[in-house]
């Protein structure tokens, strides 16, 4: 019996390394059918351009501030800024950039942000390596099937112990796209997973506070996972069966025995990315459903946001524990349940510059705020996470309208379509690269078909000063 054996392993994750292991190791390009090549290159684009809109923000630059001050340059191009890195400092702040202005994708299952990770790790890897634009999908299948599996097996439990899915089950997707990228061998695929498993790591305290280490999290988790890709590749081990041993990942952050759920990946079910959302609003997706059905009901009702005496909000107990979170920085506005709310009532609807201190300091926010009650009863709660249901009732002096949302926009039961997806993209990169941002959709489009993907990454970041 091997030492991977022996180990204590909890039902029913058994295997759950071998299992990630195996699907990665086997995957081809060839074989993923039309849907999920699609829905790559959709949340390919999309991640692309959060990413070069992200990489203008405050994080980002002082992030990189942090590596001028500490190393030189390297000669991989980082996307949407000018300055070159090494390949996992690029990985780095292209993370943070992607997770910077809460635009990118996620995992409503698993309440996961797989882009952020993924398609960072694997720009940096993929430019290093020249590789093709069928190389780049396979990998990043290859990472958003680990993440959504994993994601999947451990939510809502690891969130409910304090922890940021994000940081803590990405770093493998990152670990697998980079290895299925530089072609490790199951061998060191398990052993990328095992070294991985030392860097999951993010706390949710942010939701109290000092929300940029947030941003920060997805920048650690595609830096720690294509290291622990490259490592295992230079020949270091990680420990054995790490997803589910004793002392291992699900031990440490999910729950116990007699909560196991497994790890599942193609066949056996649907891939995961074909059921990851998109963000049209940059703010927290758990409370969009609340904005998007208060918007819906001021709209259909003709009621003027003066009119509006109270709005009761019932959702899942995720979501409603961003009642408490205030509105002081730019990085909490964003994941704050009353202020999102109030800019749906005044704006009907949310922008980016909503979250600069010009509007955030408006003292006028406080009275609107006082206006919600958010509540989590049981018979919302319980829907979660296959949905994330939010019931708004808004009372006026007419009466009392209710709205119930079960997804937000973007997400499969509520599409943005691809011409959505392309006009989110142009916004995003226009303003940095102008009119070149067309032509970088297109190519983003048609990665399948690039021999080699180094020309399209360096045009994604900005020309040298």
């Amino acid at each position: 019996m091997s030492h991977a054996e022996a180990l204590h392993t909890r039902h029913p994750a058994a295997g759950a390394t071998d299992a990630v292991v195996n699907f990665v190791s086997t995957l081809r390009h060839d074989a993923l059918n039309d849907e999920v090549r699609h829905y790559a290159r959709r949340h390919l684009l999309d991640t692309v351009g959060v990413m070069i809109s992200g990489a203008q923000g405050n994080i980002a630059t002082q992030a990189e501030s942090v590596l001028i001050a500490t190393r030189p340059a390297g000669n991989v191009p980082v996307v949407g800024r000018a300055r070159r890195a090494d390949l996992i400092d690029a990985a780095f702040l292209g993370g943070t950039a992607a997770h910077g202005i809460e635009l990118d994708d996620g995992y409503t299952k698993g309440s996961v942000h797989p882009g952020c990770t993924v398609v960072p790790a694997i720009l940096s890897a993929g430019y290093v390596k020249k590789a093709s634009g069928a190389q780049l999908i396979e990998a990043m299948v290859a990472g958003y099937e680990t993440v959504t599996a994993i994601g999947r097996a451990v939510h809502p439990d690891l969130r409910h112990r304090g922890f940021h899915p994000t940081g803590a089950v990405a770093v493998f997707g990152a670990a697998m796209a980079v290895g299925k990228l530089r072609g490790l061998s199951p061998q060191q695929l398990a052993h990328a997973l095992g070294i991985a498993g030392s860097s999951s790591a993010g706390l949710f305290a942010f939701v109290n506070g000092g929300a940029d280490i947030k941003r920060l999290h997805a920048g650690h988790a595609s830096r720690e996972g294509l290291q622990a890709a490259l490592l295992a590749e230079a020949g270091v081990e990680g420990p054995p069966a790490v997803i589910e041993a004793r002392d291992g990942f699900m031990q440490a952050y999910a729950y116990d025995a007699d909560r196991a759920r497994p790890v599942e990946l193609p066949p056996a079910v649907g891939f995961g990315i074909t059921d990851c959302y998109i963000k049209p609003n940059p703010c927290c997706r758990h409370i969009q459903p609340a904005v998007e059905a208060l918007v819906g009901i001021l709209t259909d009702e003709k009621i003027a946001s003066e009119d509006v005496k109270h709005v009761a909000v019932e959702t899942y107990r995720i979501a409603a524990e961003h009642a408490g979170t205030g509105w002081d920085d730019y990085a909490s506005a964003q994941l704050s349940f009353k202020y999102l709310m109030s800019l749906g009532l005044k704006f009907r609807n949310i922008k980016v510059g909503y979250f600069e201190d010009a509007v955030r300091n408006d003292p006028g926010w406080a009275a609107l705020a006082s206006k919600f009650e958010i509540s989590a009863p049981h018979e919302i709660d319980r829907f979660y996470p296959k949905l994330r249901p939010a019931r708004v009732t808004v009372t006026t002096s007419k009466g009392k309208f209710m709205r119930q949302a079960d997804e937000a926009m973007g997400s499969r039961l509520v599409p943005l379509d691809d011409a959505g997806l392309k006009a989110k993209f142009i916004g995003l990169v226009e303003p940095v690269h102008g009119a070149k941002a067309q032509a970088l959709a297109q190519q983003l489009w048609d990665i399948d078909r690039a021999a080699d993907i180094t020309p399209l990454i360096d045009a994604l970041a900005k020309p040298a000063r």
